[in-house]
């Protein structure tokens, strides 16, 4: 028998319940689809608002320690690049240490006296009047820009006085320097010249020796002999200390102020076919060779020419002097040497001597006078009366040359009187 559960909607009379119809959208998941997207599209901008700021913040900032590389003058150098190095900070005691050496401000090598900061310091360049940088000519591939020289041969090494520019002998030209100590040998040991009642004969020897062997380096060999040789374009030294050259060639804690030498050399080419002299001296001496031949000697002491003033190698005798205001009680004068007849441009070997003897006061003066004419009168050639500096180089002189005149009718520019040196000095030029 049935019962009321078992009986049809239809036998029942109730109408059946009707299903929902579903769209196309809904029936692939659409909804959750959406809410997937507009949920990652939110956490997508959250990140993307994050990044961009932290990128600018960034970018705003360096480290403080951050340096670039290069500053160099170099042609078409290329873009600095930033290297993220620490740099350790100075020690305030060293920036304050006052270093004792002599410097120059000239960077041309050529070349005033003063007091100037180590050399290890990155602000000394050429340490020199005429500026520089310690990355020495500019060659750097740093973000320098232009194709001017800077002063130095690169390290921060390049060291400037009166006697000459260090560091540079590998790229500058001008007159190579070498010092030597005659009281000492190579290995450190003292010599006859040291001290003692002997000691100023036997350095006299020596130079002495020197000479008569037709000016041999060689000569010099078994002398302690400073590690660096300088650079000079001009050689006018207004008194100063004798320890003033071993200062300059770095070597003032090896070698007393006392009986020393100093040899430069180089190739030298004149700038006119003008017959000219040298006019100098030298406290203690100064010896001039022009072409193998010794073209001056003056001094307290000579080496070569006598009292008479005979310069056998140019077969002239020599007596005209140059008043100079110099220090009360030393020589008041300048020395002419014999006329030389140069043939503009050609190479000859040029030498200068110089050297201190007791210790105490130490200077020198070369400079030149030109004739007036490349003819003689009455067999003897005619100067014009105004000295020039002795010049083999073009830059800026230092102060402190061009404010030595002695009371001299001088001209320190040298015009059109500017030698040229060239380093091919090393080899041959000994007889």
């Amino acid at each position: 028998m049935s019962t009321p559960q078992d009986a049809t909607p239809a036998e029942s009379g109730a109408e059946p319940l009707a299903r929902p119809k579903r769209t196309l959208w809904q029936r692939l998941g659409g909804e959750g689809l959406a809410l997937s997207v507009v949920i990652h599209v939110i956490l997508v901008l959250i990140a993307i608002v994050w990044v961009v700021s932290t990128v600018t913040d960034g970018a705003g900032k360096k480290e403080p320690n951050a340096f670039a590389t290069g500053a160099g003058g170099g042609a078409g150098g290329q873009k600095a690049k930033e290297f993220k190095t620490k740099v350790v900070p100075k020690n305030i005691k060293s920036l304050a240490k006052t270093n004792t050496r002599i410097t120059s401000k000239n960077a041309n090598a050529t070349l005033a006296v003063a007091s100037l900061p180590s050399l290890s310091n990155p602000l000394l360049s050429a340490g020199a009047v005429g500026g520089g940088a310690s990355k020495g000519f500019g060659g750097g591939s740093g973000g320098g820009i232009g194709s001017g020289k800077g002063i130095g041969s690169g390290g921060g090494r390049n060291f400037v006085s009166m006697f000459g520019a260090r560091g540079g002998t590998a790229t500058l030209d001008g007159m190579i320097g070498t010092f030597y100590d005659i009281k000492q040998t190579k290995d450190r040991k003292p010599t006859a010249a040291m001290s003692g009642g002997g000691a100023v004969p036997s350095y006299r020897k020596v130079v002495q020796s020197f000479v008569d062997g037709g000016w041999n380096a060689s000569r010099f060999s078994g002398f302690y002999r400073a590690p660096d040789q300088l650079v000079s374009m001009q050689l006018w030294i207004p008194s100063q200390g004798a320890d003033a050259a071993p200062k300059a060639f770095g070597v003032e804690k090896e070698v007393k102020p006392s009986r020393w030498v100093v040899h430069y050399r180089c190739m030298i080419e004149a700038p006119s076919s003008m017959p000219f002299r040298f006019v100098g001296s030298g406290d203690d001496w100064l010896i001039v060779r022009w072409d193998r031949k010794v073209a001056l000697d003056d001094g307290y002491e000579r080496i070569e020419v006598g009292g008479d003033n005979r310069y056998k190698d140019f077969g002239q005798t020599c007596a005209d002097e140059f008043k100079i205001d110099r220090r009360p009680g030393t020589l008041g004068r300048l020395r002419a040497g014999p006329w030389i007849r140069p043939v503009k441009g050609q190479k000859v070997a040029f030498e200068v001597l110089m050297g201190e003897t007791p210790g105490g006061v130490f200077d020198m003066y070369l400079a030149i006078e030109p004739a007036k004419s490349e003819t003689t009168k009455n067999g003897q050639f005619e100067g014009t009366g105004r000295l020039k500096l002795f010049r083999c180089g073009t830059g800026p002189l230092p102060s402190a040359v061009l404010s030595a005149k002695r009371g001299l009718n001088i001209d320190m520019s040298a015009g059109d009187w500017i030698f040229k040196a060239t380093r091919d000095a090393g080899a041959g030029m000994a007889r």
